[in-house]
C-alpha cells in the first residue's frame, strides 16, 4: 500500500517536510518526482504494522509540515 503526498504545492516545501520526517526517525518517508513535481512517498509493507504505528507516523508528518510552515514565509503565505 502506497501513499503519495505533496505540501503547499511547492517542491522545496515538500522536500523540507520529507527531510524533517526522516530526521525525526518515527517513520521513513521517501521522496520521488511524479509528473515533474516532488512528492513524499510512504509504503506500508509489513503485516505487523498497527493502527497505532500509522497514527504515530501521521502525527510525525503533520508536525513536520507545521514546523516547515512556521519556518517558511513562503508556506505561511500559501496557507492563507
Amino acid at each position: 500500500n502506497q501513499v503519495v503526498l505533496s505540501f503547499g504545492g511547492d517542491d522545496e516545501l515538500t522536500k523540507a517536510v520529507i527531510a524533517r520526517v526522516q530526521a525525526d526517525g518515527v517513520c521513513f518517508a521517501g521522496g520521488a518526482q511524479w509528473r515533474e513535481h516532488w512528492a513524499m512517498r510512504l509504503s506500508v509493507i509489513s503485516a505487523p504494522t498497527t493502527e497505532a504505528d500509522i497514527d504515530m507516523s501521521a502525527d510525525a508528518i503533520i508536525a513536520a509540515w507545521r514546523a516547515v510552515q512556521a519556518a517558511s514565509p513562503k508556506a505561511s503565505a500559501k496557507s492563507r
